[in-house]
C-alpha cells in the first residue's frame, strides 16, 4: 500500500464531503476561508512523524509546532477577518510562534542547546512585547506593574527544571 495514494484518496473524500455539506448547509465557511486546515496538517505530520521514526530529528518538531500555531493563528484570521487586516496588530504573534517552536525544539532535544533555548526566549519576549506595544498596553505604571511580575520567572524556571528531570533523558558518557 503506498502511502502518497492514501492520503491523496482520504484528502478528496475530505473535501468532498465537506463541498457536499456545504451544498446543504449554506452558512459552513467555504474551503477559501479553510485553507490553513492544510498548514496544520503539514505540522502535524511533522510531528507524527517525528515520534514515529527512531532518528528523532529535532528539527521536524521545530517546523511542527511552528506550522501547526501558525496555521492556527491563519485559521482564526480567515474565519474571523477576510480582509486580513488584523495582521497589521497581530503580526507579532507569529515570532511568539517561532519562540514556541523553538522550546519545543530545545526540550525535544533534552535540554542541551542553550542557544536554542536563548532564541525562544528573545521570540518570546520580542514577540510578547511588541503585540502588547500594537495594542497600546503600556502606560505610565507598566514598569511597576512589571515588577509584580517576578513569581513567573520563578514558575518558568521551576517548569524547565521538572521538564528536564522528567523529559531529559541521560546525556552521553553518564
Amino acid at each position: 500500500m503506498r502511502k502518497g495514494t492514501v492520503l491523496l484518496g482520504l484528502t478528496l473524500i475530505l473535501i468532498g464531503l465537506y463541498s457536499l455539506l456545504g451544498a446543504f448547509y449554506p452558512l459552513l465557511p467555504g474551503l477559501d476561508r479553510l485553507w490553513p486546515v492544510a498548514v496544520i496538517a503539514g505540522g502535524i505530520t511533522l510531528l507524527v512523524a517525528y515520534l514515529r521514526t527512531p532518528q528523532r530529528e529535532v528539527a521536524r518538531v521545530f517546523w511542527g509546532v511552528a506550522l501547526t500555531l501558525s496555521g492556527l493563528l491563519l485559521l482564526l484570521v480567515t474565519l474571523t477577518d477576510q480582509n486580513y487586516a488584523a495582521l497589521q496588530t497581530w503580526w507579532p504573534a507569529f515570532v511568539v510562534v517561532a519562540g514556541i517552536a523553538f522550546l519545543a525544539q530545545w526540550i525535544a532535544d533534552g535540554f542541551r542547546d542553550w542557544g536554542v533555548l536563548f532564541l525562544s526566549v528573545v521570540g518570546l519576549i520580542f514577540g510578547g512585547v511588541s503585540i502588547a506595544v500594537n495594542l497600546r498596553l503600556f502606560g505610565p505604571n507598566t514598569v511597576r506593574e512589571i515588577g509584580r511580575l517576578w513569581p513567573a520567572l520563578v514558575i518558568v524556571v521551576g517548569l524547565i527544571l521538572v521538564l528536564r528531570g522528567t523529559l531529559g533523558g541521560k546525556r552521553k558518557g553518564t
